[in-house]
């Protein structure tokens, strides 16, 4: 997890989009040979989909993202933040997500569902549950702010142009090591303090070192 503060995500940055064509052009090269699915870092999350109860038509992000490319298509640029932790995302084939910290309520937690809890997707008008025992990240309004783990992200917490602090997850699952998530992390700050400064704070969390306090 890594939180960032005092960022600038509003002026533009070209570059960010001719790395994130680069690192396409090389994802559609490895992936002539090998399945998508196959990938040792996406396998285990179709797993992980299939032990929790997500179904088999639910997909991963890194998943997702990855077919979207291998397919022959462009991945639009949103803002500076999305699209580093995207190229980032194809990079090291991981999910990554973020949430805009200043529209989040108290804490954030990742837990199993009630099935009460209220989510709005990204661009969508209406409000929706997730189902009892999903996987999801939820804020102290009771407001889901991914589910399915990494599927899919709430309209609420979206990053923006005008998000300054936010708080970015990178997840990973065995066969991932630490020292790989480590490694991911560091080259997504570097790209941070390139394009869009301010400061950031690395954690590792897993079932030993499950909390993080930050003060804001």
């Amino acid at each position: 997890m890594i939180v960032l503060k005092k960022i600038d995500n509003f002026t533009p940055e070209k570059e960010i989009a001719n790395l994130l064509r680069q690192e396409e052009a090389y994802c559609r090269r490895y992936f002539q040979e090998l399945k998508v699915s196959e990938h040792p870092n996406i396998a285990c999350w179709r797993k992980a989909y299939t032990d929790f109860g997500a179904g088999s038509h639910y997909r991963s992000s890194v998943e997702a993202l990855t077919k979207r490319v291998v397919k022959g298509k462009e991945i639009p640029s949103i803002n500076k933040l999305v699209d580093i932790y995207n190229l980032i995302s194809l990079k090291y084939v991981l999910p990554i997500g973020g949430e805009d910290l200043k529209k989040v309520k108290g804490n954030i937690e990742l837990i199993l569902a009630s099935g009460n809890e209220n989510f709005r997707a990204l661009h969508a008008e209406v409000e929706e549950h997730p189902n009892k025992g999903e996987v999801v990240y939820v804020d102290e309004d009771n407001d889901v702010l991914c589910r399915r783990f990494n599927w899919r992200e709430a309209e609420k917490t979206k990053l923006t142009a005008e998000t300054t602090e936010a708080v970015i997850y990178l997840e990973a699952l065995p066969p991932v090591k630490d020292i790989d998530l480590k490694e991911a992390a560091q080259d997504f700050c570097q790209f941070v303090q390139r394009f869009c400064g301010g400061t950031e704070e690395l954690y590792l969390l897993n079932k030993n070192f499950s909390q993080v306090f930050c003060s804001f």
